[in-house]
């Protein structure tokens, strides 16, 4: 004789569906209406951004004075390491050599690229004007490398000065930008939640 147990029928357990609104957003089944929401407000922000930065009246009576700053400014940095400019609104200027800091070269379009990001993102205001407070001097900063830089190598190797500021230079700072961004959204807000930030369809 064998002894034998009864077989027990087993019936697959369907996984719990995931509840909308408790998980983050970037889990949610309304993720990519929120998403797409959270687009929209940055394209919107950069354009009212660029908008103003290109009107002819904050280009001559803002920009302008911000630009002859910026060559001021790498200026002093270049005489602290031993170099001889001075500047001449915005050109930036030494006996054997001089470069012209254009608009596009102060750092305001990047500058507008964060700060759409932020002002898109999900967060509250303390958290925003955190990442103003801390982005727009971190842009600012590394703009000056640029410019600083960009006279040095100028001066030494003026054949490859196009290159540099072009292909080289213009990709970091926008790259820099996105990433000053995403830094603060990682470390001073998190994943926001879709009940708390009202993105429900």
């Amino acid at each position: 004789m064998r002894q034998t147990m009864p077989k027990k029928r087993f019936q697959r357990s369907k996984p719990p569906k995931p509840e909308v609104g408790r998980v983050g957003l970037f889990k949610s089944k309304k993720m990519p209406w929120a998403l797409l929401k959270i687009y929209a407000f940055f394209a919107c922000s950069l354009a009212v951004l660029f908008v103003v930065l290109t009107n002819g009246f904050v280009a001559t009576k803002v920009m302008q004075p911000f630009t002859a700053f910026v060559a001021l400014f790498s200026s002093l940095l270049l005489n602290l390491f031993g170099s001889e400019t001075w500047t001449s609104g915005t050109r930036l200027l030494s006996s054997d050599y001089g470069i012209d800091v254009v608009y596009g070269c102060n750092g305001a379009f990047a500058t507008a690229i964060l700060l759409s990001g932020i002002i898109a993102y999900p967060a509250g205001a303390k958290a925003k004007l955190l990442g103003f407070a801390m982005g727009i001097p971190a842009v600012f900063l590394l703009n000056q490398l640029r410019v600083t830089s960009l006279f040095l190598l100028g001066r030494s190797h003026p054949g490859i000065f196009d290159e540099v500021h072009v292909y080289v230079w213009q990709p970091i700072i926008i790259i820099f930008a996105i990433f000053v961004w995403d830094f603060w959204a990682r470390h001073f807000v998190g994943k926001p939640r879709v009940n708390e930030v009202h993105l429900s369809g």
